[in-house]
């Protein structure tokens, strides 16, 4: 492979205005250092979602892990919501305690007043609880737990310099005083975000649409409509769409997803360039009387990019360093932490299991694509909507853009497969249907399909990608074995023999790890619904 040497001028600086670090400080703080030289085996650059959940679960494995990363990141003052599905990652984690004692503030739904129409509402349920959070506080939490697992936390750094060579990577890194630490390991996970230290050689941005984002908190001390007051709202407009985040229950954040190319922004600051776009606005723009300001309005890109590939022997790209989705999903926070979660489980696979690296890269590659693939498909559809409504170029070009890069999607736009890295393709409202049926049927009077076939293929079991015996049919050619920890292959071989769901679930925990029933009606369902059992017909 020989020796080769990545590095930029600065790799500190963040896409977003007011950065005030310039070349003269960093050439002041270059003088003469020593260096010191420390080894991993693997190395981790940023310290966001994605970046500690695969530092987290590379120390539970007991690798030696080091985490880099600033003391402040161009991401911390922005206000995220956290969807109540993202508790399952959280948990794998070990962080789902720390983040609920954190208290942040809950997280029950979205109000959405989307291409003209009325609102549309969604509520969490009570037993589903997700969180609004500043991301500041949230990457504190997920810090901390990172170290208290049993990484090497580095806080106040920047790579500057990275070589790669036969016997792995030599990272060079600047202290916030100066000092200069020179980081060797066999494995780096770039998860510097939008910056992507390592992954901007290889990524393609959107060239067809450009979005600023632009956001300021606003405290309204006599509270705000208790109705929405735990909501995200959603509000497009003519030429661009607003979100507003909760913090408190009297602050909250404001955003704007802007275009340079269409709204009127040239000569303006970015405290006006915000109130602007928000006056386009019905809805978010009325709650805006009797508010007070909460410090300066910021700017950061917010234009779609992903790579062409997500990894590599010795290297891995991880959430937003490898590709950036559009925040209208709200599932960007859920992204990064699946993300991190499944590169920490590859990096850990190709510790531990040198033979399996090509296949567990394989379907890190495939997962990564996937997922970019199938939230551009589900922004597509919104566009569209807009598209129709307003006939702005704004919205046009999105629509034809996110059906594009959807391409022929290998992988439904289902929520449940886009939350488990583990999961199945098989759609949501499929699965729901089948569960349906077992509830409505006296008994389940089940035999497997005769279609069915056996196929090797990779999964995740305890922590590392294995190959294992898939279940397959003309419908899901690439198969399935494992459903919210339950085994399908176990379940089909027993569903024949049990009439009733209770006893099936009693037969199945002798045989493999107990799961819960809910856990277990989801692979039941599954399983029916992908037609690896039918019914027999009465």
């Amino acid at each position: 492979m020989g020796i080769r040497t990545f590095g930029v001028a600065d790799p500190g600086v963040p896409a977003c205005r007011g950065h005030r670090t310039g070349p003269q400080q960093l050439l002041r703080r270059r003088k003469h250092k020593p260096v010191s030289i420390r080894e991993f085996d693997v190395l981790v650059l940023g310290g966001g979602p994605a970046g500690t959940a695969a530092a987290t679960l590379l120390a539970q494995r007991s690798h030696r892990v080091a985490l880099v990363r600033p003391i402040n990141t161009p991401a911390g003052a922005l206000a995220e919501s956290i969807p109540p599905s993202a508790r399952r990652l959280l948990s794998e984690l070990g962080v789902l305690k720390a983040t609920d004692a954190a208290g942040f503030f809950p997280n029950s739904g979205n109000s959405v007043w989307w291409a003209g129409n009325e609102k549309r509402s969604e509520n969490f349920g009570v037993d589903g609880k997700g969180y609004h959070v500043d991301r500041t506080g949230f990457e504190r939490v997920l810090v901390s737990a990172a170290e208290a697992i049993g990484a090497s936390v580095l806080i106040g750094m920047s790579a500057r310099k990275a070589v790669e060579s036969e016997k792995g990577w030599k990272i060079t890194c600047e202290a916030e005083d100066g000092g200069m630490v020179e980081i060797r390991a066999s494995w780096v996970l770039d998860a510097t975000g939008r910056h992507g230290f390592l992954a901007r050689d290889v990524r393609e941005a959107d060239r067809s649409t450009t979005t600023l984002a632009i956001t300021r908190r606003f405290e309204k001390p006599a509270g705000w409509d208790e109705i929405t007051a735990n909501h995200t709202l959603v509000e497009s407009y003519e030429d661009g769409w607003a979100w507003s985040v909760p913090l408190s229950d009297t602050l909250r954040c404001f955003t704007v997803m802007a275009d340079q190319r269409h709204a009127a922004l040239e000569g303006r600051d970015v405290n006006e360039m915000l109130r602007g776009e928000l006056a386009k606005t019905t809805h978010l723009a009325s709650m805006l009387d009797h508010v007070n300001a909460e410090g300066d309005s910021w700017a950061c890109s917010s234009s779609l990019y992903h790579a062409r590939r997500y990894s590599r022997p010795g290297l891995l790209l991880v959430g937003d360093a490898g590709s950036f989705i559009d925040p209208l999903s709200s599932y960007g926070v859920k992204k990064a932490l699946a993300s991190g979660w499944l590169a920490g489980i590859v990096a850990h696979t190709a510790l531990v299991d040198a033979p399996m690296t090509e296949v567990a890269l394989e379907f890190f590659d495939d997962r990564e694509r996937s997922v970019y693939q199938s939230y551009r498909h589900r922004s597509a559809e919104f566009f569209e909507e807009a598209a129709s409504a307003y006939g702005h170029p704004y919205w046009t070009t999105r629509a034809e853009a996110a059906r594009a890069a959807a391409g022929a999607i290998s992988a439904p736009d289902d929520e449940e497969w886009l939350e488990d890295p583990a999961g199945t393709h098989v759609p949501a409202d499929i699965v729901r249907a089948a569960h349906e049926r077992i509830r409505s049927i006296e008994s389940l009077d089940a035999l497997s399909n005769p279609d069915l076939r056996v196929i090797k293929r990779p999964a995740i079991r305890s922590q590392r990608i294995v190959m294992k015996r898939h279940l397959t049919n003309d419908a899901y050619r690439n198969g399935m074995r494992y459903v919210r920890g339950v085994d399908l292959l176990t379940l089909v071989e027993l569903a024949p023999q049990y009439a009733e769901v209770p006893n099936m679930w009693n037969a199945y925990n002798e045989r493999e790890t107990p799961v819960s029933l809910p856990d277990f009606l989801v692979g039941l369902s599954t399983a029916f619904a992908a037609g690896l059992l039918m019914h027999r017909d009465k």
